[in-house]
């Protein structure tokens, strides 16, 4: 039994305890939560969620009214630098190359490269398909020549402003490497149409249209005079030999508009008598054209249709010798039907030089390619593309008229060049 004194104590301390613990119950602190809850609700959607919607519509690109900001990122973009790799990975002339490019960049470069083969695609596309050509008519024949004339008149821009020079030369070598980029990638065809424009532009250089020269030369090296066919060159097709067949009567049945010969050059044929039934060949159609630029002792080949000098395809330049006191006239010529081989030959100045066929004093060489003047040029009947057996005259002037060419270059000429239908501009 409690003492009295003990009694009220102990109740005391229950009561407290008791009071203690009703003050602390669950109930009032998920009240308490609730409330704090309720207060950062209140504050977030009175202080904080406008700031927030308007940050979300600067990160997307909204305006106030929902359209897509999107001028100012395209701005971005079209400043960039755009980097065109060939396809060995080398930058063109003129790109620069940033090692870290952002994955837009890398969408430009492959958009660009797309771009650039679908000019190549259509340029093969526009490649005309000549047939053997029929005579060409006087009509017109002034604007073929004007035009040969006007471009080898052109200014050399020795001296123009250098920024000028610079963007100029900038894009010959882009073309350049462009094709070379076509040719890596087994189109000759393509890359041979694309500097072939490129050359035929009146603001080339000197020196860049060289290069332009030397990089299609490499090109028709293989497409032209190769035994290889391209199926994508209109300019050659394969053949197979038949029963009765010869070069000759192929070359005239086909209408190729070329020499024989041609046909045993490209396809390396040393003996034609000894060709084979079912023997698979290459024959090149022309017709091919021809001007000789007085000022620099060249010749250029073209190949296209007569009437269209500005869609000329360029084939191969040689050196040339001409008139002595410039008695070689410019002027527009047809190849004639007068074409020989190891012609006789007589001195206009002195008929008692006479040399006969296959004599090796004749001065002429071992073929002659007769030119009739056409249009006003039309009383221009003896001048003539021959051989030399003075290989030293080539590129000066000691013929009496007629433009030479050295041995080994002048039978490729005859070869290309066709009766009737090919065409000679003798420029300044």
């Amino acid at each position: 039994m409690s003492l009295p004194s003990q009694s009220s104590r102990n109740a005391t301390r229950s009561s407290q305890v008791h009071y203690r613990r009703s003050s602390t119950s669950p109930l009032r602190k998920l009240i308490g939560l609730i409330v704090i809850i309720a207060i950062i609700v209140l504050v977030w959607f009175y202080f904080i969620r406008p700031s927030a919607s308007k940050l979300t519509q600067e990160s997307t690109g909204e305006t106030n009214n929902g359209e897509i900001a999107a001028d100012a990122q395209l701005q971005e973009r079209e400043d960039s630098p755009v980097i065109i790799a060939n396809s060995a990975g080398r930058p063109l002339p003129g790109a620069g190359n940033r090692p870290d490019a952002s994955q837009e960049v890398r969408t430009a470069i492959s958009e660009q490269d797309n771009s650039i083969d679908d000019m190549q695609s259509r340029a093969r596309n526009s490649l005309p398909n000549t047939p053997a050509a029929n005579p060409p008519s006087d009509s017109g024949s002034m604007d073929i020549f004007e035009a040969a004339t006007e471009r080898t008149n052109q200014p050399t821009r020795q001296e123009p402003a250098r920024q000028a020079r610079s963007n100029n030369s900038s894009s010959v070598g882009i073309q350049i490497d462009t094709a070379r980029r076509l040719v890596a990638e087994n189109n000759r065809v393509g890359a041979r149409k694309l500097l072939s424009a490129t050359l035929l532009e009146a603001n080339t250089t000197h020196r860049e249209a060289q290069s332009l020269r030397d990089e299609l030369t490499a090109i028709n090296q293989v497409l032209l005079f190769s035994a290889v066919a391209d199926p994508n060159d209109s300019m050659t097709e394969t053949y197979k030999i038949k029963s009765g067949d010869s070069l000759s009567r192929i070359a005239g049945r086909r209408e190729l508009a070329t020499h024989w010969k041609l046909i045993a050059r490209v396809n390396q044929i040393a003996d034609p008598a000894k060709i084979r039934l079912g023997q698979n060949i290459k024959l090149v159609r022309g017709p091919f054209h021809a001007i000789v630029h007085k000022s620099a002792h060249r010749l250029d080949v073209f190949h296209g249709s007569p009437g269209d000098p500005e869609s000329w395809l360029f084939i191969k330049s040689f050196d040339v010798g001409l008139g002595s006191n410039d008695g070689t006239p410019t002027g527009e010529f047809t190849v004639s039907a007068n074409k020989l081989e190891n012609p006789g030959w007589v001195n206009p100045r002195n008929a008692r030089e006479q040399y006969g066929p296959n004599d090796p004093a004749n001065p002429i060489g071992e073929y002659w390619i007769g030119l009739t003047g056409v249009g006003q040029y039309s009383s221009l009947t003896s001048l003539g593309i021959h051989g030399t057996i003075d290989q030293d005259s080539i590129g000066g002037n000691q013929s009496m008229g007629c433009v030479r060419l050295a041995k080994g270059e002048i039978d490729v000429v005859y070869e290309l060049l066709g009766e009737h239908v090919s065409r000679v501009l003798i420029v300044p």
